[in-house]
C-alpha cells in the first residue's frame, strides 16, 4: 500500500481539491456515500506503458483501452464507497500507479447512489 508521503504533495493537493468538488456534486444529487458502487478511473499514456499496466493492473478491473491517436487511455474500475477517506485512498493509489507505470492519472467518476426506500403494502 502506498503512503501519501511517497507522492508529490502539490499534485495530491490539487487532485484532492478536484475530488472535493466532485464529492460535493454527488452529495447535492442525493448520493449516499456509504453505498459501495463501481468507481471508474482513467489513465493516459504511451501505448507500451498503458498496455503493460493493463496486464498487471492488480486491484483494478480493466474496462477498456481507448486509442486517443498519439497515446492510449486505460479505463479501470474498482468497487468502493464515495466516503471521503475511500476517495482519498483511491486518489493516492492512482497517483502511485501514475508514478510507477509512467502514465498520467486523468481522474475518476461514478454515478450517485441513493439509498433504496422500501414501502410496505
Amino acid at each position: 500500500m502506498t503512503h501519501e508521503d511517497d507522492l508529490d504533495e502539490g499534485r495530491l493537493s490539487a487532485e484532492w481539491e478536484g475530488d472535493i468538488e466532485v464529492l460535493k456534486s454527488l452529495r447535492r444529487n442525493g448520493d449516499d456515500a456509504r453505498i459501495t458502487r463501481p468507481v471508474d478511473v482513467r489513465f493516459v499514456g504511451p501505448a507500451e506503458n498503458i498496455q503493460a499496466f493493463a496486464k498487471a493492473a492488480a486491484g483494478w478491473e480493466v474496462i477498456q483501452i481507448v486509442d486517443l491517436g498519439d497515446e492510449l487511455a486505460l479505463d479501470v474500475r474498482r468497487n468502493q464507497t464515495t466516503e471521503d477517506s475511500a476517495i482519498r485512498a483511491l486518489t493516492v493509489d492512482a497517483l502511485a500507479e501514475e508514478k510507477k507505470r509512467g502514465v498520467r492519472y486523468d481522474g475518476w467518476g461514478t454515478v450517485a447512489q441513493k439509498k433504496k426506500r422500501w414501502f410496505g403494502l
